[in-house]
């Protein structure tokens, strides 16, 4: 278990009661001060579930709903605690058992909306100014009915980035369904405290816990020189067309989706020649995402949309990107294996990296009103190859470098001074007067500081981890899960790519900041991106 179990039982405000509590991470402290900043982090996941008409009353009854949710918060603690921000550097979750018993109303609820637009502009509420969540309530759970297709339900899972990742997020669906198609599945014989410790800070997950507190200073200098060094260098950069100005950081975002799904034979054939390259998804995304963005941009130069001067600067500019780690299997090995790998809680790690510039090939000393090149005109095949090779074998030098635990943990207080800085700006000073400003040039942009291309990351095959029928075994199924989709409350500025595959069927989605970019520029860069990973991996031409 962990290093440093830090809950700690202290008396309720029952009579006779008690609670247990324990200071937030670093990591968790970051993702508080995101939720004091307008909610910014909170992830939702949308489960689309045909009901059998023959278990519906049961499954779909409100009590079953509660139970299920019940159930789940006293194998997860965490979704049923509470924060108290006793002051700037005094954060504690408060877990009180007699909650974790019970459902209240703003933990879940249900709702009928008239078709799957009702359950998007329900998402979009949540994520743009009416969310349930605060820091008395730090997960619920939405049903919606669909009383188009009457077979049909929608589940939200509704939580703070605090307690939860997408890891901790394919666990609870995929229990949720468990529990409502069979209630025999309800057992829950952990004593409290093993369970809460399954629900520690990363920070107090150390993979080497043998070593000496001296030896452990010594790997955390060392790894945060390296990180210095790492990141010293990434400066500038560039990201799609969007509108910067002075108060862009300090005004909410508005959170906007997209997504674009491949068929079931092309998914195969871009897993194929990912397999058949010795390439994992996860390295191939962020080339594509490059070669599809350069392509964005060279059209809205020959399209007579960007000026000589920006196309002359994104030409010869780095891209500086980043996303989260799975670091679940990189903590204390204990915890692992006792429930770590899939428990309800927070466990992420970062990665930065930078590309070079974009791949133009002969569309480098094209002019205004030129047609825009085919792929392979502006990126050989073999080079698209090469460099995701690249960023393969950069990726694991990253996560296996023998310091890699030390060199995540070394950003953090940064990061944290950064965010907790937004929020009280935030608190002292309200939000933004929305006075038009003047936008601040790309150029401009870059010199102060670096500027992130976009963020992004895999959630791999869902369909190892999240069954599509769930049954009491009963002659059909109680519930089918149809499509899974994941939702981001975005962060000011922020572009996000992400990729997963559900019922052998691979999807592209972007989350990104309406305030920021434009529809149709975020639309044009998923186009491309589906269109570059048809022609460099299915070998499909356009």
């Amino acid at each position: 278990m962990p290093t440093r179990n830090q809950w700690k039982r202290v008396p309720s405000a029952t009579p006779d009661g008690f609670a247990f509590e324990r200071p937030l991470g670093q990591n968790e402290q970051g993702f508080y001060w995101d939720t004091v900043f307008y909610r910014t982090a909170d992830i939702l996941r949308d489960a689309e579930v045909e009901v059998d008409p023959s278990s519906r009353e049961r499954t779909l009854l409100p009590s079953t709903l509660k139970w299920a949710w019940t159930t789940l918060k006293q194998r997860y603690p965490l979704l049923g605690a509470s924060v108290e921000e006793r002051s700037q550097d005094d954060i504690v979750f408060v877990v009180d058992p007699a909650r974790l018993l019970v459902a209240s109303p703003a933990e879940i609820a249900m709702e009928k909306v008239h078709s799957i637009q009702g359950v998007d502009e329900i998402v979009g509420r949540m994520h743009n100014g009416h969310s349930p969540l605060s820091n008395d309530l730090l997960a619920c759970i939405r049903i919606l009915e669909r009383t188009d297709e009457p077979t049909r339900v929608h589940i939200l899972i509704h939580s703070s980035h605090i307690v939860s990742d997408e890891i901790a997020h394919n666990t609870l669906l995929r229990e949720y369904l468990q529990l409502l198609s069979d209630p025999n599945l309800s057992l829950v014989d952990a004593p409290m405290i093993d369970r809460l410790a399954l629900s520690s800070a990363t920070e107090d997950l150390h993979p080497h816990s043998n070593r000496s507190l001296a030896r452990k200073r010594w790997r955390r200098a060392i790894g945060r020189i390296i990180i210095e060094r790492r990141r010293r260098g990434q400066t500038g950069g560039h990201t799609l067309p969007r509108k910067i100005t002075s108060d862009t950081t300090q005004t909410p975002a508005y959170s906007r989706a997209t997504s674009s799904t491949f068929s079931t034979e092309d998914t195969k054939k871009l897993m194929q020649s990912c397999r058949a390259n010795g390439l994992t998804f996860g390295s191939v995304l962020p080339i594509l995402g490059q070669i599809a963005m350069g392509r964005v941009l060279c059209k809205q130069y020959l399209q007579g949309s960007m000026s000589e001067d920006e196309w002359e600067f994104r030409k010869t500019e780095p891209m500086i990107n980043a996303g989260p780690l799975n670091l679940r299997p990189f903590l204390d090995p204990r915890w692992f294996k006792e429930g770590g790998a899939t428990n309800a809680s927070l466990a992420i790690g970062y990665y930065f990296y930078q590309l070079p510039f974009i791949p133009l090939g002969s569309a480098a000393g094209l002019s205004p009103g030129s047609p825009l090149p085919s792929c392979f005109d502006m990126f050989s095949k073999a080079r698209f190859i090469y460099r995701c090779q690249m960023m393969k074998r950069n990726i694991m030098e990253f996560m296996q470098h023998p310091l890699f635990f030390e060199m995540n943990e070394s950003w953090l207080p940064a990061r944290l001074h950064r965010l907790r800085g937004m929020a009280l700006t935030m608190r002292a000073e309200g939000p933004p007067s929305g006075i038009d400003l003047e936008s601040v040039s790309p150029q401009d942009q870059a010199t102060r500081g670096y500027v992130m291309n976009h963020g992004g990351a895999t959630l791999g095959n869902l369909d190892t981890v999240i069954p599509w029928e769930y049954n009491a075994e009963l002659p059909t199924q109680a519930l089918q899960l149809v499509r899974t989709r994941s939702f981001l409350h975005c962060r000011p500025t922020e572009l996000y790519l992400g990729a997963s595959t559900f019922r052998q069927q691979m999807k592209f989605h972007i989350f990104w900041d309406g305030n920021v970019y434009r529809e149709n520029i975020v639309q044009g860069w998923l186009q491309e991106l589906v269109e570059c990973a048809k022609v460099y991996l299915a070998e499909i031409q356009w």
